[in-house]
C-alpha cells in the first residue's frame, strides 16, 4: 500500500502534524500551502484538520503534474 492509499483510507482526519509525519514534511510548510489555498483544509474551532480523501486527492493531482 503506498501512501497515498494509506491516507486515504483513514476514517478520521488528519492533523497538520500527522500529515507531516506520514509526508515527512514540516508543519510549517503545509500551514503554507493550506494558507495558500493549495491543500485542502478546514477549521474545527481553532484547530486546522485536513480530509483524509482530500489529502489524497491533492496528493495524486500533485503527482501527476510532475
Amino acid at each position: 500500500m503506498n501512501i497515498i492509499e494509506t491516507i486515504e483510507n483513514r476514517e478520521t482526519a488528519l492533523t497538520v502534524d500527522e500529515l507531516g509525519t506520514l509526508l515527512n514534511s514540516s508543519p510549517k510548510t503545509l500551514y503554507k500551502a493550506i494558507s495558500a489555498g493549495r491543500l485542502p483544509a478546514y477549521r474545527i474551532g481553532g484547530s486546522i484538520r485536513l480530509d483524509p480523501h482530500d489529502v489524497a486527492e491533492w496528493l495524486r493531482d500533485r503527482h501527476t503534474k510532475n
